[in-house]
This record gives structure tokens, C-alpha cells and sequence, in this order.
């Protein structure tokens, strides 16, 4: 009989109620915990905002790690393993010598690893809780960066196993911790550091893991042991990077913003943005973010509330304190190593300090009432299902989000480089050995998503093939390449394939229309079209459509030119050329008012153009000179 129970004398039976933060049986173990399964699919709704992606379509840095991988073997694993910058082995070296094809033939497995592992994370933060809060507090805290969009890239990109890898090395090694074996945590602390510098957090928080030891003296040692393993592995990383001669981009220490910025703006922009990619917002300020700051400032005051008015709560909050204080000194000091990298911001690196955070703000909220933290979940699935989705159609430029990568870049990145693939692959299974593939009409940033020609090397396993810039193969037509990787920006599908002869043939009827041989450049924009296979290829039809119209504006074929050039400007609506030449055939058709509304359109698309500003000069000339067209559309053109 319980003291409590005693003082009651032997006739009372009041029920006593537990704290909501400390279950009173032990936790069940194994398949018979319903809070451990809840915490490994709590990665669904992860899966469900990434609908609609090309899941773990190779880009950018991927193809320095495949290149690496297929064609050089892993080496010794003490350099940079295809990066320039960082010796992190596990991701860049061991992960792509094991998964290097399959990325490859099948990436979208790779990302239900990547969401199988971060499933394994949150299990292992759980457990690691679950000895001391109750199964439904565990479960939220642990499943805390699971319900950030910025995870989705961690999930959806194979390059972001480096911080998969930290996440749950740095998992498993708390775990270990909690469970006081020493030995098996200072190895996943190994594992974490191989993965990614920034665990040097890991190793220093490991002896302050809430009950990792029994006395002063097992958490001393295990403080020592901790050392020992971050100045070893401190000392091979200095070794690597000098043999290895590995620096940080220049682009991130050289930047003017990073060099004038002092460390306390660039700590309060790294607080900024991982709060902000926490609560699944971009780095730039919306039009919601009152909203959003007003509903966890009431979440704040209502724990604030009950701790100031129900003594049970503040008992609650002092058993949770250790796991709190410990997650908010990993929040505080994993987010302190992101001031490095400014001013580049990447959203998927606040998921590891969130981790950290989670515990805390669940923790926290929950001593105070289990509904308060149950509204913080809510919350964060509402925001994650809002966050804007991945890229459905390719267009030339993306807005600003103030992030260097993230959800949106990254998706659209993988689609058109998924089309790419696809597209080549089903006209070229193999390519000849040696072949050259031109690239045109790219996107903003597309050509750093292929890695130069690793991309195409690593698609056919061929060291010997290249791209060739779109203007090299005009400046050197003869080149003989094999075929033209056109971009079709805004439209679907995303890539068409140009025959190299017919744009040779299109770029001779142009000195033949600059010589007036308009039915010989006819000729010439015939034989190309004809040659021309692919009819997704929009860009090349535009060009060959506008150049045609304008031959026939000069062969007095105006009424044909105005419907051409119509028709080239509803496949482009932004084509300059289209424009004038529209202009042009309107105006030749003594339809002033309608070709100065085209011009007016060209000056919004490309101000200062010298062609539109001349034949508006025309214009207006004939204007002012009281020029009016007749009743009737004239049976030609006016004088030239």
C-alpha cells in the first residue's frame, strides 16, 4: 500500500492520476507498442507532401559522387571522394559505391531507403525518450522533423544522405546513451562525424544525455571518451584535408555579404531560418507569417499559464527539465554551426538542431497539458500539407524563395533532368563512344544540375562523352555531335530532341534572307523543318516559324506572315523575335495601332531593343505625316 493511500486511511479508494508525462507501467516493447509504430509512420505524411516529385532523380553533386563511384572506384577513403570541399566518407564514398547504379536505374527505392531511415531516426529518439515521458509525447517529439517540408529534400535527393546520416548516426548514438552503453554510442558518434562535421554536437551533448550515466564518475568517463573520439577524428580530418586539398567553395567564404557580415547578424540569421524551415516557411518573409507567429505565441502563453496556476503542471516540467535542456542546447548549438555557410541557405539543414528542438518545445508543452502538445502536431501537419509542392512544369526561372536549394529548385532540378534522361534514353540507348551532346535553351540553373558532363557520362557509363554549349556548335557547325538536348521551358515535356542537320540548314537560310535570296532561304527553312523529327520542339519551331514569317513579309505574303507570327507567339508567348516580326507584317498591312501594341510588348520583354525602336520610328513617322490606311485592306504591301 502506497504512503499516499495509507494517509487516506484503509476505507478511501481515490483514484491517483498519473502525470501525462510519464507512463505508469513500463512501456510496452517490441510489436506491442502502438506509439512506437506511430512513430515510425509518422514519415507518411513526409511521403504524401512529396507527391507528385521525381523521387531521388540524380542532380548537381550527385553526379561528382557517381562519377567518382563508376569510374574511379571508392579509393581509400581518405579524400573528398568527389568533393572539393569536405572529407565525409560514409555519404560521398561508401553510400554511392553501394547504391551508385541504383541511383541510377531506380532512384525512387534510394528515396524509400532515405524515408525508411529517417523512419528509423524518429524510432530511436523515441525509445530513447519512452523510458521517462509517456508513449504519446515520445512519439511527437520524435517525430518532431518529420512534419518539416524541408525534409522532404533530406528524403528526396541522394546527395542529402549526408545529413540523413548525421540525423540518424546522432540518433542512434542518443539512444545508445540513454541505455548507458558507452562503447556503441561514441561508434555512432564516429558514424554521425563521418557524415557530416557538424556532430561534433553530437559527441559533445553525448555525456549529458538524460540518464546515459548512473554517478559523476561514468559521465566523466564517458565525457573523456567523447573527447578522445572528436580530437582523433578532429586529427584525421585536418590530415585529409591537407593531403587532400579540400577548401570551402568560394562562393560561400569569398562572398561580399559573408565577409562583411559580423558572427552575431550571421547567428541571427541562422536562429531566423531554421525557426522558419521549422515551421515549414521559406526563408523570405509571406503574407502569413503574423498568423503563424500570433498561434505559437498563444501555444506559449497557455503553457505559461498552467505552469503559473497548477503545481502539478510545474512537477510535470521539472521531471521533463533534463530532456528539455538537453534538446534545446542541441537546437541552440547545431544551429550556431550553420554560420559558416552564410549567406547560403539550404532549408534542409535545420532538420538536425530541429530534432533537438522538437524535445524541448514537445516536452515543454506537454508537462503543461497533452492537448497543448497534440496542437503543436496539428499545427505543424497543417503547415507541411500547405507548403508549396513540388515543380509540375519546368519554367525558365522560379520565384525567390531566399533559399540556394530547396523543395521547389530541387524538384524542378530532378524533372527536367529526369525528362532529359528519358528523352535521350529512348531515342539512344547507347550513345557512340566519344559522342557529343549539344545542350540548348536550358533553364536558369539547369546547366549546374549537370554537373558538367558527368551527368552524361554517368547516365551511359561512358567517361568519353560531352556536352557542347548550344553557341560553341553555332560558332562551329561542322562539329559532328550527335544530337541537340533542347529545353522547352513551360512547356510539356520539359526536353525535346533537335536534329544537328536541320539547325545547320535553318542557320543557312539566314545570310541568304541578310543577302534578299528570300526563296532560297525558303527553301533552306523547308528542308530544315522537314528534317526536324521531334515535334515537342518548340523552341526550334519558333525560330524556324518567326524566321519564315518574316521571309514571307518580304515576299509580300503579309496576310500568311500575320498568322505564322500569331502562331509562333501562342507557342511563345514571350518570343521577342515573334513579336517584331508580327509588328512588322501588322504594319505592312497598314495596322499601326496593332503593331505598336506588339512593339509596346517587345519594349516590356527587352527594353531598348533597336529593331522594335526603329520600326516604331517608322510608325509614328507615317502618323504624324497624316498617313491613314484605306477602307479596304490594301492587295499589297506599302512601299519599302
Amino acid at each position: 500500500m502506497s504512503q499516499r493511500r495509507a494517509a487516506r486511511g484503509p476505507g478511501r479508494t481515490t483514484r491517483v492520476r498519473e502525470p501525462a508525462v510519464r507512463s505508469a507501467l513500463p512501456p510496452p516493447r517490441g510489436l506491442g507498442d502502438p506509439w512506437a509504430w506511430a512513430s515510425v509512420l509518422a514519415v507518411l505524411p513526409l511521403a504524401i507532401a512529396m507527391r507528385g516529385a521525381p523521387w531521388g532523380e540524380p542532380v548537381a553533386e550527385d553526379f561528382d559522387f557517381l562519377h567518382r563511384a563508376l569510374f574511379q572506384g571508392m579509393g581509400s577513403l581518405l579524400d573528398g571522394g568527389g568533393s572539393q570541399a569536405f572529407w565525409r566518407p560514409i555519404p560521398h564514398q561508401l553510400y554511392y559505391a553501394a547504391l551508385g547504379r541504383l541511383i541510377l536505374s531506380a532512384p525512387a527505392v534510394v528515396t524509400m531507403l532515405h524515408l525508411a531511415l529517417l523512419a528509423l531516426g524518429a524510432l530511436l529518439i523515441y525509445r530513447a525518450l519512452r523510458r521517462e515521458w509517456s508513449g504519446a509525447l515520445a512519439c511527437a517529439a520524435a517525430s518532431f522533423t518529420l512534419f518539416s517540408e524541408s525534409t522532404r529534400t533530406i528524403a528526396g535527393w541522394a546527395t542529402q544522405f549526408v545529413d540523413l546520416g548525421l540525423f540518424v548516426f546522432s540518433a542512434l548514438a542518443v539512444h545508445e546513451a540513454s541505455r548507458r552503453r558507452p562503447l556503441t554510442a561514441l561508434a555512432a558518434a564516429l558514424g554521425a562525424l563521418l557524415c557530416k562535421e557538424v556532430a561534433v554536437v553530437t559527441a559533445v551533448l553525448l555525456p549529458f544525455v538524460p540518464g546515459a550515466a548512473r554517478d559523476r564518475r561514468e559521465r566523466v568517463r564517458l565525457a573523456l571518451g567523447s573527447a578522445l573520439l572528436l580530437l582523433a577524428w578532429g586529427a584525421a580530418t585536418l590530415a585529409v584535408r591537407r593531403a587532400a586539398h579540400l577548401e570551402l567553395p568560394g562562393r560561400i567564404t569569398g562572398a561580399s555579404t559573408a565577409l562583411g557580415a559580423h558572427w552575431p547578424a550571421k547567428l541571427a540569421w541562422a536562429f531566423d531560418g531554421t525557426v522558419r524551415a521549422l515551421a515549414s516557411l521559406p526563408r523570405l518573409p509571406g503574407a502569413d507569417d503574423g498568423a503563424i507567429v500570433a498561434a505559437g505565441a498563444v501555444l506559449v502563453l497557455a503553457a505559461a499559464a498552467v505552469f503559473a496556476l497548477h503545481r502539478p503542471a510545474r512537477a510535470r516540467l521539472a521531471r521533463v527539465a533534463p530532456w528539455c535542456a538537453w534538446g534545446l542546447a542541441w537546437f541552440a548549438l547545431a544551429t550556431a554551426t550553420l554560420t559558416p555557410i552564410f549567406p547560403s541557405w539550404q532549408p534542409n539543414r535545420s532538420q538536425y538542431g530541429g530534432a533537438g528542438f522538437g524535445v524541448c518545445a514537445v516536452g515543454a508543452l506537454g508537462a503543461a497539458h497533452p492537448a497543448l502538445a497534440g496542437t503543436l502536431v496539428a499545427g505543424r501537419l497543417l503547415l507541411l500539407e500547405r507548403a508549396p509542392r513540388a515543380v509540375s512544369v519546368v519554367t525558365d526561372s522560379l520565384a525567390e524563395t531566399g533559399a540556394f536549394m530547396d523543395w521547389p529548385h530541387l524538384t524542378r532540378l530532378q524533372r527536367f533532368l529526369r525528362a532529359a534522361r528519358r528523352t535521350l534514353a529512348a531515342r539512344y540507348p547507347t550513345l557512340p563512344h566519344g559522342a557529343i551532346v549539344v545542350q540548348e535553351n536550358l533553364p536558369h540553373q539547369l546547366e549546374y544540375a549537370l554537373g558538367g558532363d558527368r551527368a552524361l557520362q554517368a547516365w551511359y557509363r561512358d567517361p568519353t562523352l560531352r556536352w557542347m554549349r548550344f553557341d560553341a556548335f553555332r560558332d562551329s557547325l561542322s562539329t559532328p555531335v550527335t544530337v541537340i538536348v533542347q529545353g522547352e521551358g513551360g512547356h510539356t515535356p520539359e526536353v525535346a530532341l533537335v536534329e544537328p542537320e536541320a539547325v545547320r540548314m535553318l542557320f543557312e537560310a539566314r545570310p541568304l534572307m541578310r543577302a534578299g535570296r528570300y526563296a532560297d532561304a525558303l527553301a533552306s527553312l523547308d528542308g530544315a523543318d522537314s528534317l526536324q523529327r521531334d515535334r515537342n520542339a518548340v523552341k526550334y519551331f519558333v525560330t524556324s516559324g518567326a524566321w519564315r514569317a518574316y521571309a514571307w513579309v518580304e515576299t509580300h505574303r503579309d496576310s500568311e506572315a500575320v498568322v505564322l507570327a500569331r502562331h509562333v507567339l501562342e507557342m511563345d508567348p514571350r518570343y521577342v523575335l515573334g513579336h517584331q516580326v508580327l509588328a512588322l507584317s501588322l504594319a505592312y498591312r497598314h495596322d499601326f495601332v496593332g503593331a505598336l501594341r506588339e512593339l509596346d510588348v517587345v519594349d516590356r520583354l527587352e527594353p531598348g531593343d533597336p529593331a522594335a525602336a526603329a520600326l516604331r520610328e517608322q510608325i509614328e513617322a507615317r502618323l504624324a505625316a497624316g498617313f491613314r490606311p484605306p477602307a479596304a485592306s490594301p492587295a499589297s504591301p506599302p512601299g519599302r
